[in-house]
Order: C-alpha cells, then structure tokens, then sequence
C-alpha cells in the first residue's frame, strides 16, 4: 500500500499537467511570432535599402560620365576636335534636348587605339522593349560614342543606355550674360564680334516619370558643369594681344626717342 503511495506521488511531482503544457505551447508560439515579425521586418529593411541603393547608382555613375564629358570639352579647331551643337526640342512643356560634343574623355587602351577625343551626343530614344512604344513607358538618355574621328567612311557610333524612365531632358547654356536654351560654336565662330565659342558653364535638368501608386517619387536631377577651356583660352589670348601690343609700342616709343 505504501508502495502504490510513493508512486504515484513521485509520478505527480515529475510530471506535467496539461494546463502547463498549454502554457508553455502558447508562449512558444508567441516567441516564434515575435521573432517571425522582427525577421520579416528586418528583410523588408534591407530590400528597401537595396532596391534605393540600386537605383541611385546608375544616377550616381550618370551623373559622373555627364560631368567629365563636359568637363574636358576641346576647343573647335583642329583635325580631331569638332563644333559643340545643340538642338532645343520642346513638346507639351517637355523638352528632349540633344548635344553634341567633343570631349577628351576617352580611355586610350590596348583595345581602342584611338585618341582620348571623342565625339559624344546626348539624347532620349524611345525604350526598345516599351509596351506598344507608349510614351507612358517614359524614354532612354542615350549617350551614343564615336571614337575613331579619322575614319575614311562613316562608322556605326556606340550607344550606351545610362538612365531609363526619364520624361524631359534640358541643357542650358552660360555665356557670360544670360543662359542661352541651344549652343552652335560654327555660327559663333564665323561671327567675328563673338569670341566665345564655347559657353563658360552648361547646365542639365533630367526629370522622370511620375511614380505609380504605391512606388516612391523620383527626384529630378540638376547639375552645373563649368567650362574652363574657354575661359583659359580666352585669358591667354587677351594677355598675348596686351603684352604684344604694350611691347610694340615701347619698342615703337624706344626707337623714336634713338
């Protein structure tokens, strides 16, 4: 009899009842939900910041290809160098600029044994895999390359895609009084009462497509690249003429007085 007594009262105290087991369960479950929402949250994190930081760079590697084209415009003379032309185009308030330069950006290598002169176009096309070519698929800034300038026939230029979904692209170009919306350094050059070939800063706004329900809104880009070529040029042409013209005459005045 005693025997039955310890037991069972040995099987009561080791075991579990089901009102603890229940417990136990439903707080197991409530950890797991917790530790599910933080874990969902937390990739939901980092795809956003994966899909900000991957749309910011190709703006970020644009941005830097615009700026250094710009930056090392050439002069137009010369057997490689060419004219800087530009052509406004307006529809519905939206603009779609084109330009063309010339521009020692080029990468001189084993490969393209060409010069660091290149001529370069900025432009938008029409997406190639839009849906039905629907101006609501927004279009292309295209940068379109052409390397070997010495070529006896025309050769097919390299087009490179650098953003997509872009709606109005605009240049503006400073020519030391107002900013001008198209540039021709050819009729300029052939104007003997302007010495300003190239403008001394361009400046480019690109703005996008308004965003769709539930997507995050793109912001405009704006830039202002200074032209120095033709500023130096301009400042050695001037002290040239000056120390030319003041050495002539003191020359002039010193064989008088003898």
């Amino acid at each position: 009899m005693s025997e039955r007594f310890t037991y069972r009262r040995h099987s009561e105290e080791t075991g579990f009842t089901l009102l603890e087991v229940l417990t136990a369960t439903m707080m197991f479950a409530v950890i797991v939900g917790v530790l599910y929402s933080v874990f969902s949250a937390a990739l939901k994190l980092r795809e956003t910041a994966y899909e900000v930081f991957e749309k910011d760079l190709p703006k970020d590697y644009m941005v830097e290809i615009i700026k250094r084209d710009l930056a090392n415009i050439t002069l137009p003379t010369g057997i490689l160098a060419g004219a800087m032309i530009s052509e406004k185009k307006e529809e519905r308030n939206l603009r779609s600029d084109s330009l063309t330069i010339h521009t020692a950006s080029g990468t001189v290598g084993d490969r393209d044994p060409w010069g660091d002169i290149q001529r370069i176009e900025y432009s938008l096309e029409q997406a190639e895999d839009s849906e039905n070519q629907k101006e609501s698929a927004g279009q292309d800034l295209v940068r379109t390359i052409t390397r070997n300038l010495l070529a006896s026939t025309e050769e097919n230029p390299e087009k490179e895609s650098l953003l997509r979904g872009v709606q109005s692209l605009k240049f503006t170009y400073y020519d030391g009084q107002d900013w001008l919306d198209s540039w021709d350094s050819t009729a300029r050059a052939t104007d003997l009462s302007d010495s300003t070939t190239l403008p001394l800063a361009v400046k480019v706004r690109i703005d996008f497509l308004p965003p769709e329900t539930g997507e995050r809104e793109t912001l405009p880009i704006e830039l202002v690249v200074p032209i120095v070529t033709q500023a130096v040029t301009t400042t050695q042409q001037q002290s040239g003429t000056s120390g030319g013209t003041s050495g002539g005459t003191s020359g002039g005045n010193t064989g008088g007085k003898k």
